[in-house]
This record gives C-alpha cells, structure tokens and sequence, in this order.
C-alpha cells in the first residue's frame, strides 16, 4: 500500500522534534512492509523530497509542499499532482480547505484522522467547526467519509455529525526515542535536585502553563496534599505566556508554598524520563485535551496519572491503570491524591497496569495494523 501522511498546519516543521506523530505512524507502517511518505508545508520555497534514514536500513521520504496559509492551514496548490501517486491519502482533522477538497476530488482514497471534540472551553474550535458544518462538510458525502479518531469523544462527535464510519485508534508513542533503561537515562543538575530532594513524595506536571490547564487549581490541589503531608513535593515545568506564568509565580507566594515546588521554564526532551522515574505521580487537571501526550508518556514510565475526563483519558484510562476525576472540586482532587500516595502497593500497581496499557496498545508500532484496517475499509468502499 502507497500512503501519504499529510499536515495541513501552515508551519514549518522541526524534524528534530522527539514526537513529530506523522513520523512515528510512518515510520511504523513502512515496517509493516508498506510506502509511507509525510507531507509537510514548507512555505514559498519549491516543492521538494528529503529521505530521513532509521533503523539502519530503511528510509521515509517528507514530501515538502509549496503552499501558503489561510485560516491557520496549509494550502497546497500542487497538491492534486501527488494525489495519483498513493493508495491512501491520511489528512489531519475533518475540519478544513485542504481536507475538503481532499474528501470531494480524492474522495476513494482520503481518510481523515480527527481529534476535535465539543467542549465548551475550546470556543475558537468549536465556532471554526461550526461554520465548516454550515458549508464546507455540506459539499461532502458524509456516508463516503472515512475518519480514524484520536480519542472516543472525538469519536462521538462525529458520529453525532451523520459521519458514520468512525473508529477511534488513539495516539501512540514514538519509542524509538524514549528509554526506560536506568542505565541509559541522562541526567543533568536539575534532575538530580528532583532525585536528591528532601521531598519524601514528588507530584509532577509538565507542560504549558496556560488557562486550560488549570495550573491556579493544581497549586491550591498540592497546597491541600502538602497540608496533610508536608513532606510531598511538586514538580512544575513548562512555559507559558508571560503574564500567565507570572500569575502562577504569584499564587505559589500566595499560598506559601515557594519552598514546596522546583519550577523549571523549560528542560530538554533527553532528561525527562529522569524527571518522570524520580517522581511518584503525575497531575494534570486540564479542561480540554484532544489527546495529551503527557498522559501517554507519564504513564509510560509508570505514574499514577490524576486526570480530567478528556481525549486521552477517555480512551486510555480506566480504574485499574489511572485516576478520572472529572469535578474540579480542591478537596475531591487532593483527597483522592492523599489517598492513592497513601498505599505504596496501590501506587505500583497502577504505575504498572499503566505502563502496560501504553507498551501493549499505544505506541506507534502498536496502532499500526489499526490505521491499516482504516485504510482497508477506505479501499473496500472504493471498489464495493
């Protein structure tokens, strides 16, 4: 099978990124004996090929395609030159210029991989997807659609459209760079000050600082865990937009807990799992996730994850390998944390069922043969 994986964002991408998630699902399928190449814009240079080499003796090739933005999206106007070329055409989300014109011209061949759902917190996504629905997906057979999901909400979301051929395959991890090996993780001064703190126990939450993520409710969640059990510790680091974060900084000082949290803006990818195995549990109380990487790897590396019910959650989450906790209620959060760091033995088994749920069913290699019988069934409907 000959399949491109297209990404329609008007940017251009860092293939150093550690998790560029086209490159992880590519790689995998090219294993599995098939042709994948990865589409990605490249702004007002030509269009040209770039062969990245891994396992030794294979090779993907990035097709990079002359285009320019409109409405946050790539439009590619060589696009339709390619399309011949491939048995199947992946294009990210169901909402969009180039997936549209993709679903009407190469409808035998397109099969979307969405992960919007409603929310009420992710007003700008909804009102753009609204607005599709008016016009754009009216332009489509949405009986001919063939969608692959992120998530089981995305799922129902769609569904709820009148698109019925749906299945939800979730997102996996690339492990081609990631170690759980004591023996390879590499460290550096701040993952020893986390290893080699006074903290007995290390909550941990890593990524943007931002509103969705509820970062105020996180500190007053740790401030109440922290109350019962001084000698627990949290771990924060991200970025986030300036004011945000100073905010943030604020309320720490606000709450008299400076000397309970290490803060780091940012640390590279290579010293994270280092961050990950000195912790004992990770927290990440978002209103709105499409999936969370996080989710994925804290739960690789074997963290009791505290969570909301969202994206990833809803799809890799049960009660035997994390914790949903879907009110963003302070004493139903840091009650429940209490009581799970509380049972050392609880703690193992659910770092562990984790652990196994993300190696067995979701890493890259691991969705493949799902992405394959998407594909299939695109191919089945073609020739019925």
């Amino acid at each position: 099978m000959k399949i491109l994986i297209l990404r329609t964002t008007p940017n251009i991408m860092n293939l150093k990124n550690y998790n560029l998630q086209e490159f992880g699902l590519a790689k995998a399928l090219i294993r599995k004996g098939h042709q994948c190449d990865v589409g990605y814009y490249c702004g007002k240079e030509h269009d040209h090929v770039q062969e990245i080499p891994f396992d030794g003796n294979m090779a993907l090739k990035v097709l990079w395609l002359h285009g320019f933005g409109a409405m946050y999206e790539g439009i590619y106007p060589s696009l339709g030159k390619y399309v011949k070329d491939y048995d199947i055409i992946q294009v990210g989300g169901y909402v969009g210029l180039t997936s549209c014109w993709l679903n009407i011209f190469a409808k035998n061949k397109t099969v979307n991989y969405n992960g919007l759902y409603y929310c009420k917190d992710n007003t700008g996504d909804i009102k753009k997807a609204k607005l599709f629905d008016k016009t754009l997906l009216n332009l489509q057979n949405k009986r001919n659609m063939v969608v692959a999901t992120k998530s089981v909400l995305a799922t129902n979301y769609l569904k709820d459209k009148g698109i019925e051929n749906v299945t939800t395959v979730g997102v996996g991890l690339d492990l081609d760079n990631l170690v759980r090996s004591t023996n390879e993780i590499q460290t550096n001064e701040f993952t020893d000050t986390v290893k080699n703190s006074a903290f007995n126990k290390k909550l941990l939450y890593i990524g943007v600082l931002e509103e969705r993520r509820n970062i105020p409710f996180l500190l007053e969640t740790f401030k109440k865990v922290n109350e019962k059990n001084p000698s627990v510790g949290l771990i924060l680091i991200g970025k986030g937009k300036s004011e945000y974060v100073s905010m943030c900084m604020k309320k720490i000082e606000e709450l008299g807990i400076k000397d309970k949290v290490i803060y780091k803006e940012s640390l590279e990818q290579k010293y994270m799992p280092a961050v990950y195995q000195a912790c004992d549990a990770f927290l990440l109380p978002t209103r709105y996730e499409i999936f969370g990487m996080v989710l994925l790897e804290a739960m690789y590396y074997g963290l009791p994850v505290f969570t909301t019910y969202n994206g990833g959650s809803s799809t890799l989450m049960n009660e035997r390998n994390g914790i949903v906790i879907d009110n963003l209620d302070v004493n139903e959060w840091s009650n429940k944390v209490i009581q799970i760091l509380a049972k050392k033995n609880k703690c193992c088994e659910i770092g562990e069922n984790a652990h196994k749920t993300i190696s067995e069913g979701y890493t890259w290699d691991a969705l493949a043969d799902k992405f394959l019988k998407v594909y299939e069934k695109r191919l089945r409907r073609t020739n019925e």
